[in-house]
């Protein structure tokens, strides 16, 4: 995270929170003295945002101030309503900023984490702040916690950020799908809850399953992983993707986890994010992976043209938030751990509560050698995550698929994933799945590429793959373009940068 040291630094003003809206408003005119640009925040490394005098930022629907995000913003989920937007929501003049948790309250599970048991999975890439020790193994039952994230579709929440509060709560917060709705009872996930005496709002035409809402509640001494929720405050419906976006069709970008897929998948692919149906053409570019990683339970920003009211998103782009990697190979029994994670090709993978199980091999193991498919993310750390985990008859050393980001090249050799592949006998392919000459791959390969190794012969005493068709995944991203002209455009992702002018930093705390 970056500050602009642009302006002199100012006093302490001990304000109280009530006039920072004010005053922030004021700040921001007078840095534009010192910046035509002082202030900015940037969602998932890719989509920036001008922050200005008329700029309203809010945490959890309270208004906060500019130096409140750039301290704390980095990890929170977050919606930028924007104007002067670029046809991708690339880059635009942020009118609200709209920071978000998803949960707030006692941890009930410490493996898997939970929260109000909901289920966390948490990455390398995850913000840990007040953490103790900045470990979550540190944590207790009971400890306080507040997570920002996305939600799958079974309610368990991949978290960009978690803080711990050592204070606790005034009060709790819980949001997720509604399942089980009876008279003045449902559940959002595990977690029962009784809304006696509280209204639903915002619930068209009424409260139903399947509705996404937001739950707050006072904190309760009481209270066990067991418990009913009680003691509500409020109860709301609201869009899981967007919150009030501008009518029409409109440029956005967002972040979010599938939730469902047709079967066939349809040409062009179609996919569900909570909240919205997305369409692809035959012109929508694939990032960090290809239309064949479209799975249930992974993470993507969708960049494109939203409809509000029919809530549909055309997309322009589609990128995986983190790289996805895939292994096919045999695997014997003593290679899994069921409940919690496997070694393939000599790679550990951690299961979570997104991975897929369909054969319930992470569940319970297998019973003899088979061939098992691995589609996974691997995190800034390295530590790889499956997505989906599935048997594929016999086990056979000679027809094995390896994908991931490339660690070193020595033409004709690179090593990915700890595994050394040899190309020597092998076809290649760009991107695009077009022919392409091994000197020309090697020139398009370094640390850090994505490669798909098909077809291979896998030797696990070496740690060698010889495979008859190596490709690449993805294709260099485009330069980012400008602000737009005045069009209306939505975005929302994790925050991975929110820059302000010394002047917030300082004098508006």
């Amino acid at each position: 995270m970056s500050y602009f040291r642009l302006c002199p630094r100012q006093p302490h003003a001990g304000l109280e929170h009530a006039g920072r809206a004010l005053l922030l408003s004021a700040a921001l005119g007078l840095s534009s003295l010192c910046s035509a640009s002082a202030a900015s925040i940037t969602l998932n490394d890719a989509h920036q945002f001008d922050i200005t005098a008329s700029t309203v930022i809010t945490l959890d629907g309270a208004p906060i101030s500019a130096a409140e995000l750039a301290s704390a913003g980095q990890g929170f989920n977050a919606q930028v309503n924007a104007s002067n937007v670029t046809p991708n929501a690339g880059a635009g003049t942020a009118n609200l900023i709209a920071l978000r948790n998803l949960l707030k309250g006692p941890v009930t599970s410490l493996d898997p984490l939970s929260v109000l048991n909901q289920p966390i999975t948490a990455t390398a890439d995850t913000v840990l702040r007040d953490v103790p020790g900045g470990d979550l193994a540190n944590l207790a039952l009971g400890d306080s916690l507040e997570v920002s994230g996305v939600i799958d579709a079974n309610n368990s929440i991949v978290a960009a950020r978690i803080r711990f509060r050592a204070n606790g709560f005034g009060d709790w917060k819980l949001s997720g799908l509604v399942s089980g709705l009876a008279g003045s009872q449902l559940a959002i996930g595990a977690q029962p809850v009784d809304f006696t005496g509280v209204t639903p709002l915002n619930c068209v035409p009424a409260l139903q399953d399947g509705q996404f809402v937001e739950i707050s509640a006072l904190a309760d001494p009481g209270y066990t992983p067991a418990s009913t929720l009680t003691q509500l405050t409020a109860l709301g419906c609201l869009d899981p993707l967007l919150v009030n976006p501008p009518p029409g069709t409109v440029p956005v970008a967002v972040e979010g986890i599938i939730s469902a897929l047709p079967d066939p998948m349809p040409v062009p692919a179609q996919f569900t994010l909570l909240g919205a149906e997305v369409t692809t053409t035959a012109l929508t570019e694939y990032r960090g992976g290809t239309i064949d990683d479209l799975d249930l339970g992974v993470r993507v920003v969708v960049s494109g043209f939203y409809d509000a009211l029919a809530r549909t998103l055309l997309a322009n782009e589609i990128r995986f938030v983190q790289a996805q990697v895939r292994f096919e190979a045999p695997l014997a029994p003593a290679d899994i751990d069921p409940g919690h994670s496997l070694v393939i090709m000599g790679s550990s993978v951690e299961f979570t509560p997104q991975t897929r199980d369909e054969d319930g091999i992470a569940a319970s193991g297998l019973n003899s050698a088979r061939q098992v498919e691995i589609r996974g993310l691997i995190d800034s750390a390295g530590q790889i995550y499956a997505t989906r985990v599935r048997e594929r008859g016999n086990p056979d050393l000679a027809d094995t698929r390896l994908r991931g980001p490339v660690t070193s090249v020595a033409a004709p050799e690179l090593l990915v994933l700890g595994i050394t592949i040899d190309s020597s006998l092998a076809a290649f392919r760009d991107a695009n799945n077009m022919p392409m000459t091994a000197n020309a791959f090697f020139a398009a390969v370094q640390p850090g590429t994505l490669v798909a190794a098909e077809a291979g012969v896998y030797n696990p005493s070496t740690q060698t793959l010889q495979p008859a068709l190596l490709g690449l995944v993805d294709t260099p991203l485009p330069p980012q373009a400008g602000k737009g002209a005045g069009a209306a455009g939505v975005a929302r992702g994790t925050v991975s940068a929110a820059g302000i002018d010394e002047l917030f930093r300082n004098g508006f705390e």
